[in-house]
């Protein structure tokens, strides 16, 4: 079987024999190998390392291979995980898929078939690095959550947005899509910048496909504060009543007062020359959709 770029291979079993019949088996392949023997060990190198396949041993002590899968595909959504064990029951290999493993291989494992099934799932992986790379060179940032906003997949640049929120965003993200009647998108403000999700559809198998967009807030407001020639603040407040939230709305986004907001939008309706919220927020949106 011929490697191309020696794919780096992690091997988790608890047995050293095992180990090390796999390692000089698949070494001699053309595979780079990383070995653990335990789960918690496994967690460990992928938090380091990004290998391309992991080969886990379904039962072993303190952390099954069953909860090990489910925190790597916390850290690597896209990792192929094959199960390699010696439970052959149907309800052991359901849970082996329902853990996010893409193959399951009973002992003793036939090593040549094992060679195939490696290779197959690298060249499936690789296919959808490239699938998601192509869609974020597009602009489409796309993932796919579960109703717990845990990752099931995601591109490149989402993975990017996704894990720069803080946890008390994400639980915002959880609650909007445990609610059935949910609003079709959320807005959420992380420092600078506005992350826009947008529920594209709900699939089968608990999964929830979003699509995430991103503005830069200090940028728009800069454009609002140079084109209107209004100050900081009123650009800042201008920015909101555009985004159609209340004033009292403003005052919590801001810290500052109801009657501060209020304030900053008699000068700002002096300013653009219009007599109410809509014409305001007409001339900022007319204006942010060209930046």
């Amino acid at each position: 079987m011929s490697v191309i770029n020696e794919p780096i291979l992690l091997l988790v079993d608890d047995d050293p024999e095992n180990l090390n019949i796999l390692n000089q088996t698949l070494a001699g392949h053309g595979f780079k190998i990383l070995i653990a023997n335990q789960g918690k060990q496994a967690i460990h190198i992928i938090n380091q390392i990004t290998p391309d396949l992991m080969l886990l041993d379904a039962i072993m002590p303190d952390f099954s291979g069953f909860e090990t899968c489910k925190a790597v595909k916390q850290i690597q959504p896209d990792l192929p995980v094959i199960f390699m064990t010696g439970l052959s029951e149907t309800e052991h290999i359901v849970a082996g898929f329902d853990a996010g493993g893409v193959d399951y291989l009973v002992k003793p494992i036939n090593h040549q078939e094992l060679l195939a099934r490696i290779k197959v799932h690298l060249s499936n992986a690789q296919i959808t690095k490239k699938t998601k790379a192509a869609l974020d060179q597009t602009g489409q940032y796309l993932m796919a959550l579960d109703n717990n906003g845990h990752i099931i997949w995601q591109t490149t640049y989402a993975k990017k947005l996704f894990t720069s929120l803080t946890t008390k965003e994400r639980q915002l993200i959880t609650i909007w899509l445990s609610d059935k009647e949910t609003d079709h998108s959320i807005a959420i403000q992380h420092d600078e910048s506005l992350f826009h999700l947008t529920l594209i559809e709900r699939q089968i198998n608990n999964q929830n496909l979003i699509k995430i967009t991103t503005k830069n807030l200090k940028t728009q407001k800069q454009t609002l504060k140079n084109k209107l020639k209004i100050t900081r603040r009123e650009a800042d407040v201008l920015y909101w009543v555009a985004q159609g939230k209340t004033d009292w709305e403003i005052s919590k986004i801001l810290s500052i007062s109801d009657r501060t907001v209020n304030k900053h939008l008699q000068q700002i309706y002096r300013k653009l020359n219009v007599n109410n919220r809509t014409a305001a927020s007409s001339q900022a949106l007319s204006i942010m959709q060209n930046f």
